[in-house]
């Protein structure tokens, strides 16, 4: 299999990766493929043997790709958190913080038909579900269970913890992972960037106040 990294290579990763996102693997042929990146046939064997190893590029794609989401949240523990020192509203503005980039990260237009990729694999998992668990979802569950740690004094691999953060991570993710059905449920025609203010907003303040951090609610930290 070739590194994929030619423009040849990503077009049909970006391409692919949109059709798996809204149609099942066995759905999508490597001819439409073809077709919608605008390459022969020959380039998916060329560069990726046969389409299953173009959807597990696809997956391999999308952790690199998110890379700057994991590094960016990694980057607000290591500096503001460790900065807090105990202080309740330093504790509040980090956590305002992470949430918001949190939700920024599944829900902006450009990470939207990955987070519908990542939906489908979670429903049907396949070799690629290890792949994206290993890769992103739990590095970002790590992190949110360190910060959940640091606030509360429990060990952040504590049972209580973990499923804390999984229950934020989860419902972070869920405005991307079930867009319909927010729209349908809010009377939303899209979620643009007044209807994600408003997500971003309200995440944070039910986070906050899970933590017992609902006096130190700062709207105008929300980025």
């Amino acid at each position: 299999m070739k590194q994929p990294g030619s423009s040849t290579s990503n077009r049909m990763l970006e391409t692919a990766g949109r059709l798996f996102a809204d149609r099942a693997f066995d759905s999508v042929s490597t001819r439409e493929i073809a077709a919608a990146a605008e390459v022969n046939l020959s380039a998916i064997s060329y560069h990726f043997h046969n389409k299953e190893g173009l959807y597990r590029a696809v997956f391999e794609k999308i952790v690199r790709d998110l890379k700057p989401v994991r590094v960016s949240l990694a980057l607000i523990l290591e500096n503001q958190l460790a900065a807090a020192s105990d202080d309740r509203k330093a504790y509040a503005e980090t956590v305002t913080v992470f949430v918001s980039r949190l939700v920024d990260s599944a829900i902006s237009p450009v990470t939207r038909w990955r987070m519908r990729l990542i939906k489908r694999e979670i429903e049907m998992p396949t070799d690629c579900f290890q792949i994206i668990m290993e890769g992103h979802i739990n590095v970002i569950h790590d992190l949110l269970g360190i910060l959940i740690s640091k606030i509360s004094g429990e060990s952040p691999t504590s049972e209580n913890v973990r499923l804390e953060a999984m229950s934020i991570l989860a419902i972070c993710l869920q405005y991307a992972l079930n867009e319909e059905m927010v729209k349908a449920r809010m009377g939303w025609s899209d979620i643009g960037p007044s209807e994600i203010e408003g997500i971003k907003i309200s995440m944070a303040e039910m986070v906050l106040r899970s933590l017992d951090l609902g006096d130190c609610i700062d709207r105008s930290r929300i980025e």
